[in-house]
This record gives C-alpha cells, sequence and structure tokens, in this order.
C-alpha cells in the first residue's frame, strides 16, 4: 500500500496538509512515510523539539489522517507510542470541506439574490435594504452614508465559485472513488 508519496505527491493534498501542520509539520510526514515511528525517533530524525513532534502528530491524528500504538516499558513504567501514517483519508477531508464551502456560498447566494443591497463607503459593510432603512441609510459603525450597491458583481462571482466548486467536488468523486 502506498501510504503517502503519491498524496504528497498531489498538489491539492499537499496544501492541505500544510494548512493543517504548517511547513515545518510537514517535515514530521515525510519522515514517518512508509514505516512507523516514535515521537522521539522523529524529533530526533527532524531536528524538531518533541512538542512540536507531538503537536503534529496529534494534529494529524485529530484528521484520522495518523494512528498509533502505545505500549507500556515494563521495566519504567512509561508508554511509548509508535506512530504511522493514514494518508489515504485527505482525499475525504477536502472532498468535506469544499462540501461545507459550497453549502455556504450556496445559502450567502439564496440570501442576496434578488434583494437590494446599501454599503458603507469606509468599511465595505453590505446592509439589505430592510436592515438600511432601519438605520436611516447609516453606517452603524462609523455613521457615513449607506450607498446603494449593485449585487449582480457579487452574484455572478458567487455562481462562479458554487459551479467551481462543484465541477471539483465531481470530479474528486470520480477520481478517488
Amino acid at each position: 500500500m502506498n501510504n503517502g508519496k503519491s498524496i504528497l505527491g498531489d498538489p491539492e493534498a499537499r496544501r492541505f496538509l500544510t494548512e493543517l501542520v504548517d511547513e515545518e509539520g510537514l517535515d514530521v510526514v515525510y519522515a514517518l512515510l512508509g514505516r512507523e515511528a516514535t515521537d522521539e525517533e522523529l524529533a530526533e530524525e527532524t531536528g524538531m523539539k518533541i512538542n512540536t513532534v507531538r503537536r503534529v502528530l496529534y494534529k494529524l491524528y485529530d484528521y484520522r489522517l495518523a494512528s498509533y500504538v502505545r505500549t507500556r516499558d515494563a521495566e519504567i513504567g512509561w508508554y511509548t507510542y509508535t506512530w504511522k501514517l493514514e494518508l489515504e483519508r485527505v482525499y475525504e477531508l477536502i472532498r468535506q470541506r469544499k462540501q461545507r464551502m459550497l453549502e455556504a456560498l450556496s445559502r450567502e447566494l439564496d440570501a442576496i439574490q434578488g434583494r437590494v443591497f446599501f454599503a458603507c463607503s469606509k468599511d465595505e459593510r453590505y446592509v439589505p435594504f430592510e436592515e438600511a432603512a432601519e438605520l436611516e441609510f447609516r453606517c452603524p459603525e462609523c455613521g457615513s452614508a449607506l450607498e446603494h450597491v449593485d449585487a449582480e458583481e457579487r452574484v455572478q462571482r458567487l455562481q462562479r465559485e458554487i459551479q467551481r466548486l462543484e465541477r471539483e467536488l465531481s470530479v474528486a468523486a470520480d477520481a478517488h472513488c
């Protein structure tokens, strides 16, 4: 089983992992590729502090991208944690994140389509007509006049982003299922 090399070669998967554990955390991922190791071994190999290595491993574990086996040293009674990567799940996590983004953008599109908006020229806060009327067309933050805004450009941008995410989700479903 390929446990990560091809996944780390995928720019989208690498970007996701970098967002998750930072560039420094990728050093831990690379050090653990294709094998099992303790957090102490990884710290020694990467030259990173043990707490930093553990933070990365726990973050990966939180997303089920790594797992561990705990063994107890019979002589001193301490536990040793041996870690391994399970990066195959990264594509499911990316899909879930895109699905959440798609849902949020769709809600935003539904909320602004067919409505009239006003905005403050200083802080660019969008306010629907009903709220603007209650505020007497004054910005609640700075008191400046609210001006009519054509939301069509925003609607089009949201529609393009929604279409892009739908295409990516469709392609991902075909490629990774």
